[in-house]
């Protein structure tokens, strides 16, 4: 096994760390332009294929409202209510919560409307305790994917600030940006329900391979 920022990788990870270290030749993926573009383009990518716009008349200012959210919220601060806010504002257009009720068939319902913020407070306030930092960094969004898309705090665009929350935590507790991918929606709508009754290790599992694909899309980039 490799240490890499703290997370025990598993030995097919550890074999592309690898092959990236020796592609970048000592230089830093992180200080690279053109690896990071290659990582966000992918991510768009992925998260277009989720939403089910690729091919669409959408697809074009959705791709450019998913880039403007990426970095609309600063990479080293924790997540808030208010970054939550800030990427469906840059999304949508919008900055409101949801004010109307919402079903789930054969799921928990989402929170009442006005419990939304609440419950969003809720989130904020357990990820900056000290029993979040204790979790790897896939746990973490694992459970920020979860509650994001348990409690449905928007009337659009959910699933795309759930993913970007995910990849917000993830990649500040130290992780590669994870890719999820259209490929990816099978899992994703067998984790959820787990993961809504506090069994995230299917979510977790699953932002783990996303954030080993970061690795395959890099490599990419550099042969």
């Amino acid at each position: 096994m490799v240490e890499i920022t703290g997370l025990r990788l598993a030995p097919s990870a550890a074999m592309k760390e690898k092959r990236l270290a020796a592609l970048l030749g000592g230089r830093d993926a992180a200080a690279d332009a053109a690896l990071a573009e290659a990582l966000v383009a992918a991510q768009v990518r992925g998260s277009l294929e989720l939403a089910g716009k690729v091919g669409t008349p959408e697809e074009a200012d959705t791709a450019a409202a998913l880039r403007r959210a990426v970095f609309a919220v600063d990479p080293r601060a924790g997540l808030t209510v208010e970054a939550i806010l800030t990427w469906q504002a840059a999304l949508t257009g919008e900055r409101a919560l949801r004010r109307q009720a919402r079903d789930r068939p054969g799921g928990p319902p989402p929170a009442p409307p006005e419990f939304v913020a609440s419950r969003l407070a809720i989130v904020q306030e357990w990820l900056g305790g000290d029993s979040a930092r204790e979790l790897k960094a896939a746990q973490q969004g694992a459970l920020v994917y979860a509650r994001i898309m348990e409690i449905l705090p928007f009337d659009r665009g959910n699933g795309l600030v759930a993913r970007l929350a995910a990849s917000h935590v993830m990649t500040r507790a130290g992780s590669r940006r994870p890719i999820l991918v259209g490929t990816d929606a099978g899992r994703l709508e067998e984790a959820l329900p787990a993961a809504f009754q506090l069994q995230t290790e299917p979510l977790t599992r699953l932002l783990d391979d996303a954030a080993e694909r970061a690795l395959d899309v890099l490599i990419g980039a550099l042969s």
